[in-house]
């Protein structure tokens, strides 16, 4: 730990001083953030399972100290995983470290650049022979409701109730797949429905719903 805390403290600098790129300057952090990533070096499994590897016995007899090497490693990672792991929340309240939200902006920008792209797609393709007027007129009032929350989220639209449509409508959405899973349940319980069956049809259900907007 010592030498973690160590090394993000020395090293860092050491690169500044050498590699002066700007792709190097943008990827630097503050000390804030290094301490974060100091006190986030736990240990776990693979110590534990090379501390177990060890023989008991040797050509020359036990192996010396073996319980003792078990022990100190089950004591770092306990201590790691225990004292490091459920303090590193309170760290980073304390240090008021955030990425201000950026992976949230990033994702939100990137859903409604390819919301608009959708519907540019839908209306050049309304133009086409083999495509049918209620087909595209359902899919441009589907992806231009999706256009209006997302840009309500982002604040450049009023919202107009969209959040809270869309929530209660992802709630029916999420009941609707319950009362099927269950009756395929009830199937399968009374021999109605193969096993192999009901887990493919499960699964299409499952997809469905990781398919809700979140």
């Amino acid at each position: 730990m010592a030498t973690r805390l160590l090394w993000f403290f020395t090293v860092p600098y050491l690169i500044r001083a050498i590699d002066r790129r700007s792709a190097q300057r943008a990827r630097r952090v503050g000390a804030r953030w290094r301490i974060v990533m100091a006190w986030s070096g736990m240990r776990g499994a693979v110590s534990l399972a090379v501390a177990l590897a060890l023989p008991f016995t040797t050509d020359s007899g036990a192996f010396p100290k073996r319980d003792l090497i078990v022990f100190l490693t089950f004591a770092v990672i306990f201590f790691t995983l225990v004292v490091q792991g459920l303090s590193l929340p309170t760290l980073i309240h304390r240090l008021g470290v955030s990425d201000g939200g950026a992976d949230a902006d990033e994702e939100l920008r990137a859903r409604l650049r390819a919301t608009k792209a959708a519907i540019e797609q839908i209306d050049a393709l309304a133009d086409e022979e083999w495509t049918r007027d209620e087909t595209v007129e359902r899919m441009r009032a589907l992806y231009d409701y999706r256009k209006r929350r997302l840009a309500a989220r982002a604040g450049k639209l009023e919202d107009d109730g969209y959040e809270e449509r869309s929530l209660a409508y992802q709630q029916m959405v999420q009941l609707v797949l319950g009362a099927q899973r269950e009756e395929l349940l009830r199937m399968r319980a009374e021999g109605e429905l193969s096993n192999e069956m009901m887990n493919r049809i499960l699964r299409e259900l499952d997809l469905e719903e990781s398919r809700l907007e979140t």
